[in-house]
């Protein structure tokens, strides 16, 4: 799982790059996130796409290495998943 690092109090953007097998082309028709801790969700909301792009700008409010930011996206008929862990120091 890929981790990001926040200084408490930053306000950034987190990007995700999406690829597919064999490089074949694809459209990402919506993308949603949530940042949850210990299961209680602080925040969540719709990604910008930018192409091939997911963009969120996130402000993780408390100290912690256990923050989990979901990415729900649709490709197609099919939706995927993909998981970040987010510290704050």
């Amino acid at each position: 799982m890929n981790r990001v690092r926040f200084i408490q109090g930053e306000d950034k953007h987190v990007k995700l790059f999406v690829r597919a097998p064999n490089d074949e082309p694809f459209t990402i028709l919506s993308a949603t996130y949530t940042l949850s801790r210990f299961g209680e969700v602080e925040a969540k909301g719709e990604c910008d796409i930018n192409g091939h792009y997911l963009d969120i700008k996130m402000e993780p409010k408390k100290k912690t290495k256990s923050y989990i930011l979901e990415i729900t996206y649709a490709v197609a008929d099919s939706v995927r998943k993909a998981r970040i862990e987010v510290e704050v120091i």
